[in-house]
């Protein structure tokens, strides 16, 4: 990094049991639906993910004595897939119908597999469908991860940087840092390949139906929280995510290289004195067959 620039921290969600931070919003929103009477013992749960949702949700789904269905689209790691068997979880790869590959943040791939969730679910009454995308117990699990970043840093955090996803981690943090730092500055990133860019003012897929799309990403963008988004290339990704294996022993995957290679940016674009915050979201070991940016 260039001289006078910002600190830089960030906080290791690789590290957590199955791998990833959506461990964190796995655990809220079963919880949150036993508490509801959602989920009831020999319900199956289901989502529709490309990876780290469903990881978790096979993680502390099956703990807990669930049957877990995760509906991937067809093109993900095999890695991935093998991780949640491992768990116990059963896949389900349908093809890619709406095209594209990855757009709102990585979430249009999501769109076909949502679809056939809902259709589960109104089939089914022993089915509950997480709904990570419009869960607002996703949103709250990561006002959590957001006050353990102020308990953690111990000083001001003057900006917060986080890939968009489906948008739950980026919202909650940014909940939690602007309640106690009001000018906190909050970055999103997406995808440069985005064919529905939210930094053009896309929230949702077009033509898509309330029940697969919008949810945490057109609230948290109508909310006006966060500053502004940016685009982060493949490219860049990658070439961050290999840096920070082999400079800094941190094996975290490519959303990670994508956060950290814009944290640096707006460090520099701050200048010293400032602290700018990012979260590694996820491991290294669902990347190995392939390196790729969507999310």
């Amino acid at each position: 990094m260039k001289p006078c620039s910002a600190d830089v921290f960030v906080k290791a969600e690789y590290l957590n049991p199955s791998g990833s931070l959506k461990d964190r919003i796995a655990v809220e929103m079963i919880r949150e639906a036993e508490e509801k009477g959602l989920l009831k013992p020999g319900y199956t749960i289901i989502e529709a993910s490309t990876g780290n949702t469903g990881t978790a949700l096979s993680f502390v789904g099956t703990q807990l004595g669930y049957n877990v269905e995760i509906y991937m689209p067809e093109g993900m790691t095999r890695e991935r897939i093998r991780i949640m068997e491992n768990y116990g979880a059963k896949v389900h790869e349908l093809p890619l119908e709406s095209g594209g590959e990855g757009s709102i943040a990585g979430a249009e791939v999501e769109i076909d597999t949502r679809i056939k969730c809902l259709e589960i679910e109104r089939n089914n009454l022993k089915v509950w469908w997480a709904r990570q995308f419009s869960n607002p117990a996703n949103t709250r699990a990561h006002v959590k991860t957001g006050r353990e970043i102020i308990q953690q840093l111990g000083k001001p955090v003057d900006a917060f940087v986080a890939s968009i996803g489906v948008g739950g981690t980026l919202y909650g943090v940014a909940k939690a840092l602007r309640e106690a730092y009001p000018d906190v500055l909050i970055v999103g990133l997406e995808p440069g390949s985005a064919r529905y860019p939210i930094s053009e003012g896309y929230t949702r897929v077009p033509g898509t139906a309330d029940e697969v799309c919008g949810g945490i990403i057109e609230e948290m963008m109508n909310s006006g929280i966060v500053d502004k988004v940016e685009k982060v290339s493949n490219s860049d990704a990658i070439a961050m995510s290999d840096r920070l294996v082999k400079e800094e022993g941190l094996f975290c995957g490519i959303s990670s290289g994508a956060n950290v290679f814009m944290a640096c940016k707006i460090a520099q674009e701050l200048g010293s004195g400032k602290n700018v915050t990012t979260v590694l979201p996820d491991h290294r070991d669902r990347y190995l067959s392939e390196k790729k940016y969507t999310t």
